[in-house]
């Protein structure tokens, strides 16, 4: 379920780099942030992975002001990461939430759970997997979806080694997750 706002420190992080903005930047959130303070799974992350910001041309400001070795960083322990490479589904963008519409410049996206899991694919540690038995046993994502998006909006797109890895992950994530056949 997602929350009103986010913990500390993220609430007084975020409050402070809005207070720092002179223009809108929308932020497209991925990783432990997003499914731990807008989708309320119980586990720290150290930094707000972002997929996108928006207008491009404030990453360099939004990377000094939050980003890693920032004054944001040090006075409250965490910082934003734009993620450079990331594989996602195409048309996440048609899907996106808005997540603690609460400050007047910062505007903060997450993507859809099954596009927030799907993310997860690649590296796929023990802390992404982690997440993505979260999302299952909330009902927050269900196994015709992640499949469907994953054969239409991912698969088209990877080539060898990673669309192997990327099928293997997927079909051990279905394996964990729904251990009997769904119907729908």
């Amino acid at each position: 379920m997602p929350l009103d706002r986010p913990a500390e420190p993220w609430f007084s992080f975020l409050s402070d780099l809005d207070a720092e903005l002179d223009q809108t930047a929308d932020f497209h959130c991925i990783g432990g942030f997003a499914v731990s303070q807008h989708y309320g799974f119980a586990r720290e992350t150290a930094d707000l992975d972002v997929l996108t910001v928006i207008p491009r041309e404030i990453g360099a400001r939004i990377a000094k002001l939050a980003g890693k070795g920032s004054a944001l960083q040090k006075k409250h322990s965490v910082y934003i990461d734009h993620v450079g490479i990331a594989s996602y589904p195409s048309d996440y963008e048609t899907r996106i939430l808005r997540a603690f519409p609460i400050w007047s410049k910062l505007r903060l996206w997450v993507l859809e759970p099954h596009d927030l899991a799907l993310t997860k694919l690649e590296r796929t540690n023990d802390r992404d997997i982690r997440d993505v038995m979260f999302l299952a046993q909330a009902k927050l994502i269900v196994r015709d979806i992640l499949v469907s998006r994953f054969e239409t909006e991912m698969e088209p797109y990877l080539v060898g080694r990673t669309e192997t890895w990327n099928r293997t992950t997927l079909q051990m994530w279905i394996d964990a997750c729904w251990p009997h056949p769904q119907t729908t």
